[in-house]
């Protein structure tokens, strides 16, 4: 398996879907720069300060601000027709 697969698998199995450069650099046993430039050509991740993480689900946060704003309409405009 490439080694760019291989970080991308690492730090989506790490609980918070955070691990450092450093951490990366000394487990596949290559230079920090490295592990720098191939998680900036991943698409799925991000690289800030030493920190090499998953990008976040844009798609899913939208999801739940369109069913937040179901859900607060359905309060305002059924909730008062039913109770009275």
């Amino acid at each position: 398996m490439p080694l760019q697969t291989q970080i991308k698998h690492s730090v989506l199995a790490a609980p918070n879907q955070v691990l450092t450069v450093e951490y990366l650099s000394k487990k596949y046993n290559v230079q920090e720069e490295y592990i720098v430039a191939l998680a900036e050509r991943n698409k799925d991740l991000v690289v800030t300060n030493g920190v090499v993480m998953a990008k976040r689900e844009k798609a899913l946060a939208a999801a739940f601000a369109g069913a937040a704003v179901v859900l607060l309409i359905g309060i305002v405009v059924v909730l008062p027709g039913l109770t009275g």
